[in-house]
């Protein structure tokens, strides 16, 4: 399939050039921007895992997966001292953002230790193998590939009551199909529909006050931490939590149309189903 390989050769040639990118200059956008193309090359794994019996997806992954979660550290506090500036905590949190950057500087360094010339050659390695299953990827059982995954994010919405680990799963599936949505031919209906769902930004703004939340209890259990950080703290904590509510109940809301919108599309298939 070449478009397949040519979207392949797209993701390898930017996150190439993302990994050679001087230390002074790899900012919380690069870190961004290196997640998001190794979220890219996870959904392509997936499809390709289903596709070619061979693929080793998992032991394929591995060095991805290193400097993903490696990166999501520095991100994660990155984003943490950016929402903080957000509440207007900058001037009453000076010990907890100091140890955030404290903290986000030593994750940093060990992301870069990684990442070395060693590294960049194991992954020239990943790709040729890469490139070798690519091609043995057909139309068909890719098209077969996004009807699973579209049953199974539907069997998501359908729930009464989605749980938050439910919902981050929600998020993650709608994110693999999307991204494999770009380069895969499929019934023209269900891409468009797909394509404008909104959820997985609203599951990850919410996902976000989540982990603002819990790194904001753990500062909490410290000991000796400041009574007047403490108190402002607690304060932020409350503001994000009814954040988190309205978002919550505009995903609940985003869930219910979207279920709406797939069975008008689903009836007129179902029914010509039935006629045959």
């Amino acid at each position: 399939m070449d478009a397949l390989i040519k979207y392949f050769e797209n993701r390898k040639s930017t996150l190439d050039s993302l990994l050679v990118i001087p230390k002074a200059k790899f900012t919380s956008g690069t870190f961004h921007k290196l997640r998001l193309e190794i979220k890219k090359l996870n959904a392509l794994f997936e499809l390709v895992n289903f596709c070619v019996k061979d693929f080793k997806r998992k032991k394929t992954f591995e060095p991805f997966k290193l400097i993903f979660k490696q990166a999501g550290k520095v991100r994660e506090l990155q984003l943490q001292e950016a929402r903080l500036k957000k509440y207007l905590a900058t001037n009453s949190l000076n010990d907890y953002l100091r140890n955030l950057k404290k903290q986000r500087l030593k994750e940093r360094a060990l992301f870069f230790q990684i990442v070395n010339e060693n590294f960049s050659e194991l992954l020239k390695l990943k790709y040729e193998e890469i490139l070798t299953s690519l091609s043995k990827v057909m139309d068909k059982k890719a098209n077969l590939y996004l009807e699973k995954k579209e049953k199974r994010i539907i069997k998501l919405l359908e729930q009464s009551v989605i749980d938050k680990q439910e919902l981050h799963e929600l998020r993650k599936q709608l994110k693999m199909l999307g991204y494999n949505l770009k380069y895969l031919v499929w019934e023209k209906q269900k891409e468009t529909t797909f394509k404008k769902v909104v959820l997985p930004e609203l599951i990850g703004k919410w996902h976000d006050c989540e982990v603002m939340n819990i790194n904001i209890d753990s500062a909490l259990k410290i000991e000796n931490i400041n009574p007047e950080e403490v108190t402002h703290l607690e304060n932020i904590k409350k503001i994000i939590d009814s954040d988190s509510e309205l978002l919550h109940k505009k995903i609940n809301t985003v869930i219910a149309e979207q279920l709406s919108t797939l069975n008008k599309i689903n009836q007129p298939l179902n029914q010509k189903k039935k006629n045959r």
